[in-house]
């Protein structure tokens, strides 16, 4: 496989959990319909509210996270914020049960891709597991790793961590030999998110209270 061009984005997601994840959203999805069409009570009301919340908390903490690298920045992309890290601002990552990705005066966290518990419990050396610093007389997490390759066929979750320390790496030594500036890593909300939370809590708690 050739190399990635630079515009290509680099997604992955959570590495564990997502059938779970899923599971609940349908779970909490058909109780909620279910009520709606059956159940017009205040108890079926509580029950709606209920269904949703824990639904929309499946979703924020389960489905919702990804590692996002992009051209100039990666994105840890957690259930209620995310993290932008400049590319050329990434020092040393380590991925354990998340994805930690230090820059020169901050940790950043990032809870999509991680290290199954198995593997932990372990505790053998990962080669790729914490590496750096690039660009600054250390050296790469490999001299030929090509940060546009996938391998070929299913990924398990330490394959992928592996993948994203060494893709990660080599696109932030890239980034600075091209001149990228780095800059402090900057945090977004999920403000719709967060919002529905808000107003199916509130209808949770006038519900209960009625």
């Amino acid at each position: 496989m050739t190399a990635a061009e630079p515009s290509e984005e680099r997604r992955y997601k959570p590495t564990s959990g997502l059938f779970t994840g899923w599971l609940g959203v349908g779970l909490a999805a058909v109780v909620l319909v279910a009520v709606l069409l059956d159940d017009h009570t205040a108890r079926g009301t509580r029950v709606a509210f209920l269904a949703a919340v824990c639904g929309l908390l499946v979703w924020c903490y389960m489905l919702r996270p990804r590692l996002v690298i992009g051209t100039t920045e990666v994105e840890l992309r957690n259930a209620f914020a995310s993290w932008h890290v400049p590319l050329a601002s990434v020092r040393r990552v380590a991925v354990r049960a998340v994805t930690r990705v230090h820059t020169d005066d901050r940790r950043c966290d990032g809870v999509a891709v991680g290290r199954p518990v198995r593997s932990l419990m372990r505790a053998r050396p990962q080669r790729r597991q914490s590496i750096g610093v690039p660009g600054l007389g250390g050296r790469r997490m490999n001299e030929d790793a090509d940060a546009g390759r996938i391998p070929k066929g299913e990924l398990d979750a330490d394959m992928v961590a592996d993948l994203v320390v060494e893709q990660l790496l080599t696109l932030a030594d890239r980034a600075r030999e091209s001149g990228q500036q780095p800059g402090p890593p900057r945090r977004s909300w999920a403000w719709v998110e967060l919002t529905l939370l808000v107003v199916l809590v509130v209808g949770l708690v006038v519900s209960l209270l009625a």
